[in-house]
C-alpha cells in the first residue's frame, strides 16, 4: 500500500497519521470515530507515522522512533497513548485527571476517578446499564476556564467477548473484537465505541456534581459509599492528575475549586450492582433493573481497568 496521510484534531490539538498498512489505517478510523474531528486545515503539530516493514511495525513522532511491534494488535493502544501524551504536553487550557466519568440528563457529571486496576472502566461500564451517558472511563478533560468536564468518549476497553452492556445500550455502541497472544495464551478483548447516537457536541460541558473514588477489593461481598472531605478529595485529585506537572502550586488550587462544589465519597467495591445502585441513589436517578448476567460479565478480568 502506498502511504496514506490524514489529519486529525482531538480537542484544540491538530496531528498527522501516516501510515502504509490499510488494515490499520481503517482501523484507527473505525475507532477514532467518537473522539477525533478532521483536520481543520491547522497546521499539525505533531506527526506520528506506523510504516510496515518485512518484520515489524514501526511507530514513530515526528521521526524520531517511538516504539516497534510484530503483530498488528498493539497498534492502536501504542498511537493513542502517543497522541495522549501530546495533549497533555501542549493543551495548556485543560487539566486532565485518570479517571472515568458518566453524565445525568441535567448536565450533571460523576467522576470516577482513581489510579490503574481501582475499577474505573468497570464502574462505567456498569452505570451505562443504568441509564448514565458516557463521557469516559479514563482521561477526564476539565476546561480551566469554567471547571467543567469536556467530553473524552475514547473507546471503552473491554476483556473477554461477553457481553457487558444491556441490549438497549450496546445498539449505541459498535464492537470491535480481537485477539491477543501471550506466550501460549490466546486472550480475546474488545473496544466499545460510541455511535452516533451517544456522541457527545465536542463543546459539551458539565458541572462536576459528585466526585467518587472507587477501590476495588475481589474479597469483600458488598459495597459501602463513604462521605470524604474537601481537602482528602482535593490531594486525590491531585494524585490521579495526567498534567498536573504544568500547574505547580495552582494544581492545588484547581483541584480544590473543583471539589468546592462537588459532593466527595469513597466507594469501597465488591459489588457492582450495589456498587451502581448507592450511585442512582446519591445523584437521584430513578431505580434500572439490571441483569445480574450483564453485569458479572464485566468481572470476569481478575485485574480490573
Amino acid at each position: 500500500m502506498s502511504l496514506a496521510t490524514t489529519h486529525f484534531e482531538i480537542l484544540s490539538f491538530p496531528f498527522e497519521l501516516i501510515t502504509n498498512d490499510k488494515k490499520f489505517f481503517t482501523e484507527f478510523l473505525e475507532l477514532n470515530s467518537a473522539l477525533a474531528s478532521p483536520g481543520n486545515g491547522r497546521l499539525p503539530q505533531v506527526q506520528y507515522s506506523v510504516i510496515k516493514n518485512t518484520k515489524y511495525f514501526c511507530i514513530r513522532e515526528n521521526g524520531k522512533f517511538r516504539n516497534r511491534w510484530v503483530h498488528r494488535w498493539p497498534l492502536y493502544l501504542s498511537v493513542m497513548m502517543c497522541v495522549r501524551d501530546s495533549l497533555y504536553q501542549h493543551l495548556k487550557e485543560y487539566l486532565f485527571l485518570h479517571s472515568g466519568a458518566v453524565a445525568k440528563g441535567n448536565n450533571k457529571a460523576v467522576l470516577l476517578a482513581g489510579p490503574s486496576g481501582s475499577g474505573k472502566s468497570t464502574l462505567t461500564l456498569g452505570l451505562l446499564n443504568y441509564g448514565y451517558q458516557y463521557l469516559t472511563d479514563e482521561v477526564v478533560v476539565i476546561s480551566l476556564s469554567d471547571l467543567r468536564v469536556l467530553p473524552f468518549q475514547r473507546p471503552i476497553y473491554i476483556y473477554g467477548w461477553q457481553s457487558t452492556v444491556s441490549d438497549d445500550v450496546g445498539k449505541h455502541f459498535k464492537f470491535y473484537r480481537f485477539k491477543e497472544r501471550y506466550e501460549n495464551t490466546v486472550q480475546p478483548w474488545q473496544y466499545a465505541v460510541p455511535q452516533r447516537d451517544v456522541v457527545l457536541p465536542k463543546d459539551s460541558r458539565c458541572e462536576v456534581a459528585w466526585i467518587i473514588f472507587p477501590r476495588y477489593n475481589e474479597t469483600q461481598k458488598g459495597s459501602c459509599l463513604r462521605p470524604m472531605s474537601k481537602a482528602e478529595a482535593a490531594f486525590k485529585l491531585m494524585q490521579n492528575g495526567w498534567n498536573m506537572e504544568h500547574f505547580y502550586d495552582r494544581g492545588l488550587k484547581l483541584c480544590s475549586e473543583l471539589v468546592k462544589k462537588a459532593d466527595c465519597y469513597q466507594l469501597l467495591m465488591g459489588d457492582l450492582k450495589e456498587a451502581c445502585e448507592l450511585i442512582e441513589k446519591l445523584t437521584g436517578e430513578a431505580t434500572v433493573s439490571v441483569e445480574p448476567e450483564i453485569l458479572n460479565n464485566i468481572w470476569k478480568r481478575k485485574v480490573l481497568l
